[in-house]
């Protein structure tokens, strides 16, 4: 059966909601870059050797891999809405505690 111009998937929402999801992808792929651009300030800050930022960017990466896998396992027992609550609680939670983090004197 042929379908009509009218019958079409693409409308206004769908392309909104893929335009919003792939700027959140782009966000937070992104932003895990940071340390690799930055890592001569960062460890600047962090008194002079670059292998802390970097340590702490391949357990983040390494954390992120395991902590997917675990969450997969997660969802397919009580749901995909409550795996994505408890990550963005627990995203928030980090960036409030990050804002605890040591300052230089």
């Amino acid at each position: 059966m042929l379908r009509s111009p009218s019958d079409s998937i693409d409308t206004n929402a769908s392309w909104a909601v893929a335009s919003v999801a792939l700027f959140v992808l782009g966000m937070s792929f992104g932003a895990a870059w940071i340390t690799a651009i930055a890592l001569k300030d960062i460890a600047s800050e962090a008194g002079g050797l670059r292998s802390v930022p970097a340590l702490a960017s391949s357990l983040a990466w390494l954390g992120s891999g395991i902590g997917g896998i675990i969450m997969s396992l997660v969802a397919e027992r009580v749901g995909t809405r409550w795996t994505v609550i408890f990550g963005s609680l627990m995203i928030g939670l980090g960036l409030a505690i990050s804002t605890l983090g040591l300052r230089g004197s």
